[in-house]
């Protein structure tokens, strides 16, 4: 609403968005993925079309102005409000302009219903101004009778860290006079954890090494730091003086499949760490608690055997509760709390959503934690008892990981941003591959999917507020929402004859299968239960669906008939994430979980053969198969490159080295003809810290 205000406080001026910001966000740090999300709300709430706007137009590289003709507020006061209740102070008051919302074109006719939903419009409009002036009013009534103004928003935002590349899980010390947190400088660089005091100085890294280091977590007498070191050998628990000195290795985990955002905790008494392992390679995470004095462990959590598992531990600060997230797979997770040091788990939340970063309030009344419950992430509040959770005012959008000191009132999170692009390069030419961005945002745009035909491409964006499958021209015009899930869906995939898509999503929290066809309609679902079945890919006559799914304990490739009769019935036995048949209907090819690699087998049946030592294992659907080769992600000299691999011949040749580092897990698709291919890259990913004072 204060976006809009301020759009119609000169309509048909073009406002920059940092005047916006200023006006709006005044005391608050926020980044362009804030404004953007509150334009978009206003065009939702007219029905607006970005690509044809008749309330608010987009000015490339600068901002926005409103389009929509302007009227007084005495309309809207008119049909909301009692004169007989409107207090003086807010009838003798100017009032600002508030937009009236009409047809934008006269010569377009309103239906009835249209007509309704601009009525319901303007009464919606008319009533939260009305309410705005009261609240104003109101509050100029409460500071003349001598009370003191509120305090709820007397919390105060500022930048911590403005330092090249992505810092990391800030950890706030005991007394909140440091920050550890992680610092990974470079593309090409690791994650390292630094120490910066809040007073003064520059951050100092306190580990040594190459290794990948993560979840810094400080003991209870601010005197230790403990972490996770991963190397490509194993992965270990360390524990070194607070401000630099010798390193000590307390734990070494069994396998080496430790995830960066795993997190770690101390007991209250400091005797103890608590973190998930995942103890077998195909069991899910489980959180561990490691006595320092005897070095034993013992299992504190049982998740679900084909779940995801346990992550994130939060240790309450009178040391009785542990609190915790757990989740089918890392996009879908719940909050749940235990009595230390063996209660039964209490479940808190249910929506299964993205959590990065959990913690308690210094008096253990609340857990703050980041989420994307509300469409993009951010930070939010839910009691250990119970309750629905609240939005936390004191975080921006794209906060995560939130840290807040033990003593003091001080919270830090780490605030995030990135640009994602889908390009395009020929292929079948003598001439130098040169890449064009088709589609570029900062919505995560990535898992391009050509259409047979060529002309069109589906691919899955946050566009909407939440990942969903999008078509648009091949040049990326039109983009086009398709499905409207609200839960995940991502990993389209077109029927052969290019009238259905398939994709897969997580309303339920867990990933299932689902068929549309090419304009969202009649969507239905081929899979359900409780486990997850995702990436589907269609054989070459239009009749199966093959999938991965870990329904049988461990992933495996399956298939279904698209049309939805019959089981499901399992393919592989040694393993499979995502397969693909070749288009002749002869080869099953496939990836596996945590495995680098590509197999084929033929889908008759027989053994498996390995026929690529690519992709690497993080990006297992980053790789296409196309009428005679295969193309996959590979990595040469740190490098990443689209690896040609012939079919018949299993010749491997570097087709295309990527200008940018490629988008996680998803990737590339080739035309029917072999001669264009598209892939999506991470253009530019960077994070730094915030820090918020006087947090209650």
């Amino acid at each position: 609403m204060q976006v809009l205000l301020v759009l119609a406080s000169k309509p048909g001026e073009v406002f920059t968005r940092e005047e916006i910001r200023q006006v709006v966000w005044r005391d608050v740090f926020v980044g362009d993925d804030v404004l953007m999300r509150a334009v978009s709300e206003i065009r939702r709430a007219f029905e607006d079309n970005p690509q044809s706007p008749h309330t608010i137009q987009t000015v490339p590289k600068v901002g926005y102005r409103l389009i929509a003709p302007v009227a007084g507020p005495e309309e809207a006061i008119a049909v909301t409000t009692d004169p007989a209740i409107v207090p003086a102070a807010v009838s003798a008051a100017p009032m600002p302009l508030v937009p009236e919302v009409i047809a934008p074109n006269p010569v377009r006719e309103l239906s009835t219903q249209a007509g309704r939903r601009a009525q319901r419009m303007r009464l919606r409009i008319g009533a939260m101004f009305a309410v705005s002036l009261l609240v104003i009013a109101g509050s100029a009534v409460w500071r003349k009778a001598g009370h003191p103004a509120a305090s709820a928003a007397t919390f105060v935002s500022r930048p911590l860290t403005t330092y090249p590349g992505s810092q990391l899980q800030p950890a706030l010390s005991p007394r909140g006079d440091a920050v550890a947190f992680v610092w990974r400088q470079g593309e090409h660089q690791g994650h390292h954890i630094y120490v910066l005091s809040l007073r003064s100085g520059a951050p100092v890294r306190v580990t040594s090494g190459e290794d990948q280091e993560f979840s810094p977590a400080w003991s209870p007498d601010g005197l230790s730091l403990a972490f996770i070191r991963q190397s490509s050998t194993g992965s270990s628990v360390e524990i070194m003086p607070a401000l630099g000195g010798s390193e000590r290795q307390v734990y070494t985990f069994a396998g080496n499949s430790v995830g960066e955002y795993g997190g770690l905790a101390w007991s209250s008494d400091g005797n103890r760490l608590i973190f998930p392992e995942q103890r077998s390679a195909a069991g899910p995470s489980q959180l561990v608690e490691l006595a320092l004095n005897t070095h034993t462990t013992r299992v504190l959590t049982a998740p679900p055997t084909n779940w995801n598992g346990d992550s994130m531990p939060a240790v309450s600060p009178d040391g009785k509760q542990l609190a915790y997230a757990r989740g089918s797979e890392q996009s879908t997770r719940d909050i749940f709390v235990m009595n230390l040091p063996d209660g039964t788990p209490r479940q808190l939340t249910t929506d299964a959503h993205i959590i990065l970063g959990l913690v308690w309030t210094p008096d253990g009344s609340n857990l703050v934690f980041s989420s994307n419950r509300g469409g993009t992430m951010g930070l939010w509040r839910v009691s250990p008892n119970g309750g629905p959770p609240e939005r936390e005012r004191a975080g921006s959008d794209g906060a995560y990981w939130p840290t807040v000191s033990k003593r003091g009132d001080l919270l830090a999170y780490s605030h995030g941003s990135a640009s994602w692009s889908i390009a395009s390069v020929p292929l079948g030419t003598h001439k130098p591959l040169q890449e064009i961005d088709i589609l570029t945002s900062s919505e995560q745009d990535s898992s391009p999917s050509l259409s047979p035909s060529g002309n069109l491409l589906a691919f899955q964006s946050w566009r909407s507020g939440s990942q969903e499958i999008w078509t648009s021209g091949v040049d990326g015009s039109n983009p086009t929402q398709l499905t409207n899930q609200g839960a995940s869906a991502g990993s389209p995939t077109w029927s052969r004859d290019g009238r259905l898509i398939a994709f897969d999503a997580r309303p339920g929290g867990f990933a299932h299968i689902y068929i549309t066809d090419v304009g969202g309609a009649n969507p239905r679902t081929l899979t359900s239960g409780t486990f997850n079945d995702i990436v589907p890919s269609w054989s070459a006559d239009d009749h199966w669906i093959y999938f991965g799914s870990n329904r049988s304990g461990s992933w495996q490739i399956w298939r279904i008939s698209a049309d939805g009769q019959g089981a499901p019935q399992q393919i592989t036995i040694g393993g499979g994430m995502v397969a693909k048949p070749s288009p002749d209907g002869r080869w099953l090819y496939f990836t596996k979980a945590e495995t680098p690699g590509i197999w084929r087998r033929s889908v008759d049946g027989g053994s498996e053969q390995k026929i690529f030592d690519g992709p690497p294992a993080e990006y297992p659907n980053y790789w296409t198969v196309s009428a005679n080769d295969v193309w996959a992600l590979s990595t040469v000299n740190d490098h990443s490159t689209l690896a040609r691999i012939d079919a018949s011949s299993g010749q491997v040749t570097e087709g295309y080295r990527l200008i940018h580092a490629p988008a996680p897990f998803s990737g590339l698709t080739v035309s029917a003809s072999g001669k264009q291919m598209l892939f999506s890259e991470l253009l530019e990913a960077k994070s730094n810290l915030t820090l918020v004072e006087h947090f209650r």
